[in-house]
């Protein structure tokens, strides 16, 4: 089984196996099904395809954004960096709020918060919370950005409806390189969040593609 500290230098990890856990992923899936009763009117009226997504998350735009020495945190900084439907962000506008989700949600919180009490080290030192909910419509992507706001750790569990069609990117602070690691249906993909090494990362997709969010920070 996976195993990392909390101070582990190694600041990507893929976490396999838990594509297998069928209790996980029933309650993820039920979870979906709610987001898309509860966003269709939203997606219908509201969501807009953008000619420059793609372009948006290229290793071009990276550059350009580096070259400018400016931070680009999150959607609650920069409300124009993604096109995707947000669930349960407060004091953000467009935002979907349902209870019924947000009960999905849960539930699905304290399957991840259970999961990795079994890959961090020392899990009873760290406070888990929920970040961000998203829905990415075909053509949607979320720009460049480093989630400087929340250091820590940041886990995210991505559901693709069709794999090979959307992708987590990112730059390695370490060398540069930008690597881009597509989706299969299921993804699990934990990464660190560092003022010294800012963790570049970018999403776009060309299929319904769902992210729950979690930032795992030391107890204060």
């Amino acid at each position: 089984m996976m195993r990392i500290s909390f101070d582990s230098q190694v600041i990507f990890h893929e976490i396999n196996g838990w594509e297998k856990d069928s209790v996980l992923k029933d309650v993820i899936l039920t979870c979906v099904e709610a987001q898309k009763k509860a966003g269709e009117a939203k997606w219908k009226d509201d969501f807009r395809t953008d000619d420059n997504a793609i372009k948006s998350v290229s290793p071009e735009a990276l550059e350009e954004i580096l070259r400018s020495g400016k931070d680009i945190s999150d959607i609650r900084t920069e409300q124009n960096l993604s096109n995707c439907m947000v669930f349960h962000t407060k004091n953000l506008d467009g935002t979907v709020l349902d209870a019924s989700v947000l009960d999905l949600r849960q539930r699905a919180d304290k399957l991840i918060c259970e999961r990795l009490g079994h890959i961090f080290e020392e899990p009873e030192k760290l406070l888990i919370q929920m970040s961000g909910h998203f829905w990415y419509p075909p053509g949607g992507y979320m720009g460049w950005h480093t989630n400087l706001r929340k250091p820590g750790w940041r886990l995210y569990v991505n559901y693709a409806q069709e794999a090979g069609k959307s992708f987590f990117r990112y730059r390695d602070p370490d060398n540069g390189r930008i690597v881009t690691s597509m989706d299969q249906i299921w993804n699990f993909r934990l990464f660190l969040i560092s003022p010294e090494k800012p963790f570049w990362h970018a999403v776009y997709s060309q299929t319904n593609r769902f992210s729950f969010g979690y930032t795992i920070q030391r107890k204060p």
